[in-house]
C-alpha cells in the first residue's frame, strides 16, 4: 500500500504543460518604425522599433525574426554585422536564428572595407577592426572633439561624435557634428574636407559608385571629386533622411514630404507621394527591382503602377497597455487607440472620437467597457486623467456622469466587479455603481504606505498590495483596511495579486509568490518554478488552471502554485503585459508586438492515472469546509489526503456513509487518494472556509 501511494504522489507531482505554439494575431499594429532594410538575394530583412523581420517575397506576410532592433549595419556576403550596445551577427542564410554577440563595443554606425570593419558613436568617435569585429581600436586624431567638464582631475574630458561613415574606393568618410572628414585606408590622421559644406550636423554620408552625396539639415550635397568640393544637389523644406540611386534616378525621402525623384540627375524634382500615408520617410531601397521605402510610423511601401502600397501584414508594433472582456467581445489598447477583435479575426478601431493625449487601461462589467485616459491641460496639474464608457463595444464613448472626486497626474487604474468600479492612484481609491453619480471613498488610511500596487475582490472580499514592507490589506466589515498577512514575508512589498478558483495569490518583491485558501488570513509559499525578479503584470484563470504574464514570458500552475511552468513556444516577445480568455483561446498582449493567442485545449496537464481508474467516483463538495462526499459503489475503500509537499494529514476507511470530516484540517491545496480493490483513484481537494 505504501508503495502505491508513494508511486501515485510522485506521478501526480510531475505534471507537464503540454501545448502547441502561441500565434501572432493579425494586430493591432501600433506605430511600426522602420530604421533599416537589406536585401539580400531573395530575402528582405526590415529593423523597426519592435524588432527586425524577413520574408521571401514582396507579397508574404513579413516573420518577426526577433525583438532586438538595430539601424546601424554593414553587410558582408550573408554577414550581416549590426550596432548598438555591442556588435551582434545576423545569419542572413538564416535570420530566425538568434544573433550571435561579437563584441561588447557600443556602435551606432557601422562599414566596412575588404579587410576590415569600421564603426563610430556619438562619445568615443572612429573605431576600426582587423578581426571580423573581435577587437576594436580608436582612431580619432584630427577629428573635430567636444569638450567636457568633469569635477575631478583633470576637470575636462573629449568626446567625439560620429554619426556616419562610408568608405570609396581610395578614402574613407565620416560625417560628425562639425561636416564631414576624410582619411585614408592607411588611416592616419582626418582631415576636414567640407568646400561648399556647412560645418555642421551630418546626417548621412553615401557613395553610390564613388560619388558621394551628404545630408545636412534639409540640404543635400554631392561630391564627384572624393570630397574636395561639394555641391548643393536637392533643398528640401524638411530634412533629409534617406537617398538612392538606381539607374542614374535619384529618390530622396525627407522627414515631411515624402519621396522626391529625379532623372535629369538633380535638376528636376518630381514628389511621388500617392498612397504614402506616412510622409517621414527614414529609408528607401531596391529589393527584387521593386522600390521600397520605410517610414516613420506605417512599417514599409513598395511602388508600383504609380501607387505607394502597404506592405506591412505581419509587421506587428503594438504596445498593448491592457485587454478586457465584454459581450463575448475582447477589447485591447495601446497608449493612442482601442481595438476590437472581431469574428473573422480582425482588429477593429473603435477609439474615442475625442483626442486623449494617454489611454491607461480597460476594465468591463457586464456589456459596459471602462477606459483610463488622461489629457493636458494649460494649467495645473496639467495632465489630467479621466474615465469615460461604452455601452456598446467601443463603437460610442460617454462621459462618466461626474469624474473621479480626485486627479493626480497620470491615468487612473480602474478596476470593475459587483457592479462596481473602482479608481485608483497612489493611496487614493473611489468607487462607484452608478457611472460617477456619487462616488465612495475607500482611500488607504495613513498608516499604510501611500500608493496602491494593485487591488482585487475575491469571493467578495477586496484586497490591497500596499506599497509598504508586508502591507498586504483586505477591507473588513466595518470598511476599515486591515492586515491579513499572517505567513508572508515583512520585509518587502507585495506587488501583484491573483486569484482562481477560491484560492488568493500574492507576489511579493524579492520573495516570490503566495497562496492563500482562507480568504487571505494564512498564506503558504507557492513559487516553484517562478523567478523571483519576475514582474506579475496580469492573470487570467479558468477553474484551477492560473496564468500569469511576466516580463519573461508567460506561466501557468493547476496546482495552486505548487508547480509553475513557462508556456512560451512560439512567443517571440516575452515582455508579455495583459492576458485574457475569450472562448476557450488564451490571448496575451506584449509591450511592441501586438497580441498573441493559442487555444486552451492545447494547454494540457497530462496527468497518467495509477492503474485502473473508477470513472463513476467522484468527491463533493469540492472546494469543501467541514466534509466531503465520496461517490463510489465499493464500500471497503480506504483514503488517504496528503498536502501538496507529500505530507499525510488524514487516512482511514469509509464509513458506511462514505463521507470525510476535514474539520481538522488546514485550508489548503491538497490530494486525495481512494483505494478500492486493485485500483487507486486520485484527485484534488481544496479546502476552504
Amino acid at each position: 500500500m505504501k508503495t502505491h501511494f508513494i508511486l501515485a504522489i510522485a506521478i501526480l507531482v510531475q505534471v507537464n504543460f503540454c501545448y502547441s505554439q502561441w500565434i501572432q494575431t493579425d494586430g493591432p499594429y501600433g506605430n511600426t518604425t522602420v530604421l533599416s532594410i537589406i536585401p539580400h538575394d531573395s530575402l528582405i530583412l526590415t529593423s523597426t522599433g519592435c524588432g527586425y523581420f524577413s520574408k521571401k517575397s514582396i507579397n508574404n506576410v513579413w516573420n518577426l525574426n526577433s525583438t532586438l532592433t538595430f539601424s546601424g549595419y554593414t553587410q558582408i556576403g550573408d554577414s550581416l554585422f549590426i550596432g548598438g550596445s555591442n556588435i551582434k551577427l545576423i545569419d542572413l542564410s538564416n535570420p530566425n536564428n538568434p544573433p550571435t554577440t561579437i563584441n561588447s563595443i557600443s556602435l551606432t554606425t557601422l562599414s566596412h572595407s575588404d579587410s576590415c570593419l569600421y564603426g563610430g558613436n556619438s562619445t568615443s568617435g572612429f573605431f576600426k577592426s582587423s578581426d571580423v569585429g573581435n577587437t576594436w581600436s580608436s582612431i580619432n586624431g584630427g577629428l573635430p572633439a567636444d569638450t567636457n567638464s568633469m569635477p575631478y582631475p583633470p576637470y575636462f574630458y573629449y568626446t567625439y561624435n560620429v554619426k556616419s561613415i562610408e568608405v570609396t574606393t581610395n578614402y574613407i568618410f565620416c560625417g560628425t557634428s562639425k561636416g564631414v572628414y576624410r582619411n585614408t585606408g592607411a588611416l592616419s590622421v582626418w582631415a576636414p574636407f567640407n568646400s561648399g559644406l556647412p560645418a555642421s550636423n551630418v546626417t548621412f554620408i553615401k557613395s553610390f559608385n564613388d560619388t558621394l552625396f551628404t545630408a545636412i539639415g534639409n540640404n543635400l550635397y554631392k561630391s564627384v571629386d572624393f570630397g574636395n568640393n561639394w555641391t548643393l544637389f536637392y533643398a528640401s523644406t524638411s530634412p533629409i533622411t534617406a537617398i538612392l540611386e538606381v539607374n542614374n534616378q535619384y529618390f530622396v525621402g525627407s522627414y515631411s514630404n515624402g519621396i522626391v525623384y529625379s532623372t535629369d540627375n538633380g535638376l528636376v524634382w518630381n514628389a511621388i507621394n500617392s498612397g504614402l500615408s506616412d510622409l517621414n520617410v527614414t529609408v528607401i531601397s531596391l529589393y527584387d527591382s521593386t522600390l521600397i521605402c520605410g517610414t516613420n510610423s506605417d512599417g514599409v511601401f513598395y511602388f508600383q503602377s504609380g501607387q505607394w502600397i502597404s506592405n506591412r501584414s505581419g509587421m506587428v508594433c503594438a504596445t498593448i497597455r491592457s485587454m478586457t472582456v465584454a459581450n463575448h467581445n475582447l477589447i485591447s489598447n495601446d497608449e493612442n487607440k482601442v481595438y476590437r477583435l472581431n469574428a473573422i479575426g480582425n482588429w477593429i478601431d473603435n477609439s474615442p472620437l475625442v483626442t486623449f493625449d494617454l489611454f491607461g487601461s480597460l476594465s468591463s462589467m457586464n456589456d459596459t467597457i471602462f477606459l483610463s485616459v488622461e489629457y493636458d491641460t494649460p494649467s495645473w496639474p496639467y495632465d489630467n486623467p479621466f474615465i469615460v464608457y461604452s455601452p456598446d463595444n467601443g463603437i460610442t464613448w460617454n462621459n462618466l456622469v461626474n469624474p473621479v472626486p480626485f486627479a493626480r497626474d497620470d491615468p487612473y487604474r480602474i478596476y470593475s466587479e459587483n457592479g462596481r468600479l473602482y479608481a485608483y492612484e497612489d493611496e487614493l481609491m473611489y468607487y462607484t455603481n452608478n457611472l460617477g453619480l456619487s462616488w465612495t471613498n475607500i482611500s488607504l488610511p495613513s498608516q499604510y504606505c501611500n500608493g496602491f500596487n494593485d487591488f482585487i475582490i475575491n469571493n467578495s472580499i477586496s484586497y490591497a498590495a500596499a506599497c509598504g514592507n508586508g502591507q498586504f490589506v483586505k477591507l473588513d466589515n466595518s470598511q476599515n483596511w486591515v492586515l491579513s498577512n499572517n505567513g508572508l514575508p515583512t520585509d518587502r512589498e507585495p506587488r501583484s495579486l491573483a486569484s482562481c478558483d477560491s484560492a488568493l495569490f500574492a507576489y511579493i518583491s524579492v520573495h516570490g509568490m503566495y497562496v492563500s485558501f482562507d480568504n487571505g488570513n494564512n498564506w503558504t509559499y507557492a513559487n516553484n518554478g517562478l523567478v523571483t525578479n519576475y514582474s506579475i503584470r496580469d492573470f487570467a484563470n479558468k477553474g484551477s488552471d492560473l496564468f500569469v504574464t511576466t516580463d519573461y514570458g508567460v506561466f501557468a500552475t493547476n496546482d495552486f502554485g505548487q508547480n509553475w511552468f513557462a508556456i512560451n513556444n512560439g512567443l517571440k516577445n516575452l515582455n508579455a503585459s495583459s492576458i485574457k480568455i475569450l472562448n476557450d483561446t488564451l490571448y496575451v498582449g506584449t509591450y511592441g508586438n501586438g497580441i498573441w493567442k493559442q487555444s486552451i485545449t492545447d494547454i494540457n496537464l497530462n496527468v497518467h492515472d495509477y492503474q485502473q481508474s473508477d470513472k463513476s467516483l467522484k468527491i463533493y463538495p469540492n472546494p469543501a469546509s467541514e466534509y466531503v462526499h465520496v461517490a463510489t459503489n465499493s464500500h471497503k475503500a480506504r483514503f488517504k489526503i496528503i498536502d501538496m509537499v507529500g505530507k499525510e494529514v488524514l487516512s482511514g476507511n469509509l464509513n458506511t456513509s462514505n463521507e470525510i470530516n476535514i474539520s481538522t484540517i488546514k485550508c489548503g491545496a491538497y490530494v486525495v487518494f481512494i483505494q478500492f480493490d486493485k485500483k487507486v483513484q486520485t484527485t484534488k481537494l481544496l479546502i476552504n472556509r
